[in-house]
């Protein structure tokens, strides 16, 4: 690009500061990805008319429907952007990473701020005002088309059904209690993400020795040639790698926050609090500090349970997440278990498997099989949820057995028969349900050895879906009473009881989502494996009005080969119906799975409990038959 028009006039020096050449680099490439062709003589010629903001971790940057002048270039950290719903809630919708930009639709349209913009972690910003950029696209007219392609571009993504996950890069590891060995569990997650990128640990400790200074890692801004040494080194650090450790000191597991961990809080753009799942669920005194002195946005933060290796399964989260309500997720892990750091790197690399179940009465048991075939490729399952029986699985597998177990356990849910309760007076529902919620206790004792456990309990992250018959809409379930929300998941309108939940009455969530792989990709998931059963069975008809009560009765007592009618019966219309809605939707759902399974189990009925052994056997020869065909690296893209 090269023009001889003189722009605007330079701006007071005060205006702008002195940065890096890191910075400069990261401000060339920023301009080029939004102007097109863009060289060195521009960049001198411009950069006086920018100006170098700094922001903190959980400052905004600016808000939802305030006018729109100017945008900006994320040169270092990290930005989120929120919306606010209808009950005045904010909704994260996206994060903005270095070599981003955010607010340059205001620049052509003039509209006011579409989001909140906030700082997740310190970061250094370049604002470009309109008045300047109006000048540079009138002395380089080829600025605007490229500008336009850009806009044109993000808008097409923003159709597209999976958005990429922005992976943390800088992420801080806080141990909150005495018992929580932090180092040791450094090493671990190292071991985890180092099989995914460059990966480096970032201790006080390892960087005065690297520097050969023995305070460095402990210096304020009261040293600041110092301080903006360091600063310059650890930027340059997270441009070297795909992820950085920042590890806080030990002080803070007895509630004090040295230099080096007040930086920590300050570069991350995740921090995860490591807690002893054995103490008291409040508040430790570093959460209670860095809460009270706003060091860090609590929408950022992570809390991670640590349990005694032999725990057979975590109770009393929901004690957790009330103290902490904004923390971003939660995550169990046992002390020592390569397995659970080993998902844990998945989630935090981008590379975590999420396992989607549709629902399907009894057939729906094929999940199981699909699930051993998984387990003997050595494909993991990271996030599980569903919908009915789908549901009813997930928060099986949830508890994180091996196929075999899950089928043990269930198996005896099934023949139990839990559709065998006739309601004689039918006003609600044909089934009583009491043997269906009678199954799924059964179920939830035999995997926790409890009566009743909560979702959030799961050692994987799992989630059911309900339909919220009072308010129409769908429910996803992710906290609360495992026993009511698989309860509910299944409760089939007019065959079960609805739930009641608070003021609603819920119902099967097949009647708005059958199969919810749009809420799976919501979660922090890079894969997503689904399972469905696709409803195309075609009645052949020859007649033109239905028969009466007494033809019906007469032709069900003929055999096979002398039926007359070949009709669905009352329960498949009823139960089908209620999938009519999810079944339009399904080419939909579709496009956001990587890898998908439909076994052939229309030879078995919605409630052919008995049929347990076979259903699950058609799952895996299915599953196998799949996988079979799949090439190594195509195995291994599920495996990392």
């Amino acid at each position: 690009m090269t023009n001889s028009s003189v722009l605007l006039a330079p701006a007071p020096a005060s205006s702008y500061q002195k940065t890096t050449s890191l910075h400069q680099d990261l401000l060339f490439m920023s301009l080029t990805k939004l102007f097109g062709e863009f060289d060195q003589s521009l960049l001198n010629r411009i950069e006086p008319l920018l100006e170098w903001v700094h922001i903190g971790g959980g400052e905004c940057l600016f808000r939802q429907h305030e006018p729109g002048d100017c945008l900006y270039f994320v040169i270092s950290g990290r930005l989120q952007a929120t919306i606010l719903t209808s009950d005045g809630k904010q909704k994260k919708i996206g994060e903005i990473m270095r070599g981003e930009t955010v607010g340059e639709m205001a620049l052509f349209t003039g509209d006011p701020r579409s989001a909140t913009i906030t700082a997740i972690r310190d970061s250094v910003l370049v604002k470009l005002s309109k008045p300047v950029f109006e000048q540079v696209i009138m002395s380089y007219p080829v600025v605007a088309i490229n500008v336009t392609k850009l806009i044109i571009n993000r808008l097409n993504n923003a159709q597209t059904p999976r958005k990429p996950i922005k992976k943390p890069v800088n992420i801080c590891l806080m141990g909150a209690h005495p018992g929580v060995d932090i180092d040791q569990l450094a090493d671990e997650l190292f071991a985890q993400l180092a099989r995914k990128g460059t990966a480096k640990i970032l201790t006080s400790r390892r960087i005065n020795a690297e520097h050969e200074h023995a305070g460095l890692a402990q210096i304020d801004r009261t040293d600041e040639t110092a301080y903006l040494h360091l600063t310059k080194w650890l930027e340059e650090q997270e441009s070297q790698h795909e992820f950085l450790l920042f590890v806080a000191d030990e002080s803070t597991r007895t509630g004090k926050l040295t230099p080096w961990s007040h930086r920590c809080l300050r570069q991350a753009d995740e921090i995860m609090v490591f807690v002893d799942a054995t103490q008291k669920p409040s508040l430790t005194p570093i959460e209670s500090h860095i809460r009270q002195a706003g060091l860090a946005n609590e929408h950022a933060q992570t809390l991670v349970l640590v349990h005694p290796a032999q725990t057979p399964i975590p109770q009393h989260t929901a004690q957790w997440l009330n103290y902490r309500p904004a923390v971003r997720a939660h995550y169990h892990i046992r002390a020592g278990s390569e397995a659970d750091m080993a998902r844990l790197g998945r989630i935090l690399s981008g590379t975590a498997i999420g396992f989607v179940l549709a629902g399907g009465g009894a057939k729906g048991f094929a999940h199981i099989g699909v699930l051993k075939a998984l387990q003997e490729y050595s494909i993991p399952v990271d996030f599980v949820g569903g919908t009915s029986v789908g549901g009813l699985v997930a928060g099986a597998i949830s508890f994180g057995q091996p196929a075999d177990i899950v089928g043990q356990h269930m198996r005896k849910g099934a023949f139990f028969n839990p559709t065998r309760d006739y309601n004689w007076f039918p006003l609600i529902s044909l089934i009583r349900g009491g043997r269906i919620e009678q199954m799924i206790r059964n179920c939830v004792r035999d995997f926790s050895g409890y009566e009743e456990t909560d979702i959030e309990d799961s050692w994987l992250t799992l989630f059911t879906l309900s339909s919220n018959y009072t308010q129409a809409r769908e429910e996803v379930h992710m906290r609360g009473s495992l026993v009511k929300f698989m309860r509910s998941t299944t409760a089939i309108p007019g065959v079960f009881p609805p739930v009641i939940h608070g003021n609603d009455f819920l119902v099967d969530g097949g009647t708005f989502n059958n199969f919810p792989a749009d809420v799976m990709s919501r979660l922090p998931v890079g894969k997503i494996i689904g399972v469905d059963f696709v409803i195309d069975k075609q009645h052949e008809l020859t007649i033109e009005d239905i028969p009466s009560p007494n033809q019906l009765l007469r032709d069900k007592l003929r055999n096979r080969k002398n039926k007359k009618y070949r009709l669905p019966s009352l329960v498949s219309i009823m139960l089908n119906s209620t999938l009519l809605y999810s079944t339009a939707r399904r080419n939909e759902t579709l496009r956001y799975l990587d890898l998908y399974f439909n076994p052939d189990v229309s030879r078995f009925g919605l409630v052919s409990w008995t049929a347990f052994d076979k259903i699950v056997e058609k799952g895996y020869e299915h599953a196998k038959d799949i996988l079979s065909g799949l090439s190594e690296n195509e195995l291994n893209a599920f495996r990392r």
